[in-house]
């Protein structure tokens, strides 16, 4: 992304979106003058606690005091500071920038528990206006923000001039109708509601500002609108600087979407080819047609059934598979985009190499875990710090595995063992979180230790999966498998699993 003349914004008290436990906006007061006063260290307890940095780490799991190192690292990776676990300088210059008053860090739940529009034809309705513009231009700012999402996405959006839509926006100042005031000339800018009923899915921006489109000073009414249409549709802040969606905003003069926003978008509405048009309006002065309605299409992968590839490696020489899990019934081991089935009846021969991305598209190369729910019999991928699920040959991802509520400092997930009731553990290193598969979030109490609940296995291991009703650790080329009451009755080659010749 191209950057031109930075000129710092916030946007008000944006909510968060469907991404986030869905809550209701929060007044937070502008960090401007108020910390003027404040301590160095003052203004950093403050700025962790006010933001969720401290309270994050407190649902943790572990045992002692909250460290304000790790709160620091935490803030610094968020707003792509180096993280150095100390109130530098560069981190306390960062905490009295103007910025959105949310909190960047929450426990997430993602599909099932999701905000968004239940339909594609969303509509807007431009209430008042701002002095500052010509309401043609405001009319066509606000098109455009709307198109930053209606290009990349199935989604419509139809102006109506009377009546009550989906997105009510409107010009305000201070106490405007809301109990969200704003805080007068160069504060907060603009807030919006997730979708929903009522006021939700609604924008305001706030009348004391100056709205430009950009040149000179003041604020770029078509950049605060796109970014504040995203929390309208469902979407929450960004950790990626350069996103549209990022909590500190800056002026770009040649914008262009971020790739974070686009798959952040997608997940909530699918993709689509692009379209001619995105945006319509209905006769003024009332509308007489009804909306037109678009069907929600479905991000649809069509390939062939999976062939045989040709792998640079032997799957019964590798020394340590990507991933291991058991689909439909059959043990599957994957390794630099590739996969094997163990054969049925015992019998041993040669596997057939399959190449993932002609079953799975839009896969990395490498993968770390997989898993199918045994209820839904959606398959779950997981490569570093991101996720997919399919659903036969649907797509919904790829998203950050913090959604789930996994920690920031996670690197990826090294195994997975399906419970009852939708439940399923990820483990990474030496420590287990359970997974609440339909309310998409972390339960809880964990992290727990695996030497503590998983005595007898390797804490590192680096392919954990459920097997026959067994549970089993790799580390290398040797797996221990356990009983479901935790006793290890086995420790074996991983090449018999795979039943590969001459083993």
């Amino acid at each position: 992304m191209r950057i031109g003349i930075l000129a710092f914004m916030v946007l008000g008290t944006c909510t968060l979106s469907a991404w986030c436990h869905p809550i209701k906006p929060k007044f937070v007061v502008f960090p401007g003058d108020v910390l003027k006063n404040m301590t160095d260290t003052d203004l950093a307890q403050s700025y962790l606690k006010r933001f969720g940095y401290m309270d994050i780490l407190n649902k943790s799991g572990h045992q002692g005091l909250v460290s304000t190192s790790k709160a620091l690292k935490r803030l610094q990776n968020q707003l792509g500071l180096k993280e150095t676990g100390h109130l530098d300088q560069s981190t306390i210059e960062a905490m009295k920038k103007p910025r959105c008053g949310v909190p960047d860090v929450r426990n997430y739940q993602t599909f099932e528990g999701d905000l968004k529009w239940d339909h594609n034809d969303v509509t807007y309705r431009i209430l008042n206006y701002s002095p500052d513009l010509d309401a043609s231009i405001i009319d066509d700012a606000f098109a455009r923000a709307f198109s930053v999402w209606s290009d990349v996405t199935p989604l419509t959006f139809t102006r109506l001039y009377d009546g009550t839509a989906d997105i009510m926006i409107s010009f305000g100042k201070k106490n405007h109708g809301d109990p969200y005031p704003f805080d007068g000339k160069d504060g907060l800018l603009a807030h919006a509601y997730p979708p929903g009923e009522e006021i939700k899915g609604d924008a305001h921006f706030d009348d004391d500002e100056f709205w430009t489109l950009g040149n000179g000073p003041g604020y770029s009414l078509f950049l605060v609108a796109a970014h504040e249409f995203g929390h309208a549709l469902g979407l929450e802040h960004s950790n990626i600087q350069d996103a549209l969606m990022y909590p500190m905003y800056k002026y770009i003069a040649d914008f262009s979407l971020h790739q974070d926003d686009i798959e952040g978008i997608q997940y909530l509405y699918e993709p689509t080819p692009p379209k001619s048009s995105t945006t319509t309006s209905t006769q003024k002065p009332k509308s007489t047609t009804t909306p037109p309605k678009t069907t929600s299409a479905s991000f649809t992968i069509t390939s062939s059934v999976s062939m045989p590839g040709k792998p640079s490696v032997d799957p019964c020489e590798v020394d340590k598979f990507d991933a291991i899990t058991e689909i439909q019934g059959k043990l599957h081991f994957f390794k630099d985009g590739y996969y094997w089935k163990s054969s049925s009846g015992g019998n041993k021969h040669h596997p057939v190499s399959f190449n993932v991305s002609k079953r799975w598209p839009t896969l990395p190369t490498k993968l770390d875990t997989v898993f199918e729910d045994p209820l839904t019999k959606k398959i779950y991928f997981f490569a570093g710090t991101r996720f997919w699920m399919f659903t036969g040959q649907k797509v919904m991802g790829p998203r950050r595995i913090e959604k789930l509520g996994l920690p920031f400092s996670l690197k990826k997930v090294e195994g997975a063992l399906q419970r009852e009731k939708g439940k399923v553990l990820l483990f990474s290193g030496e420590d287990y979180w359970r997974l609440d598969l339909k309310a998409q979030r972390i339960d809880e109490g964990y992290p727990r230790h695996t030497e503590t609940d998983f005595a007898g296995v390797p804490i590192d291991a680096h392919d954990v999966f459920l097997y026959k009703r067994h549970y089993y650790f790799c580390r290398d080329i040797f797996y221990w498998r356990m009983t479901t009451k935790q006793k290890v009755n086995k420790v074996g080659y991983v090449f018999e699993l795979l039943n590969c010749p001459n083993v």
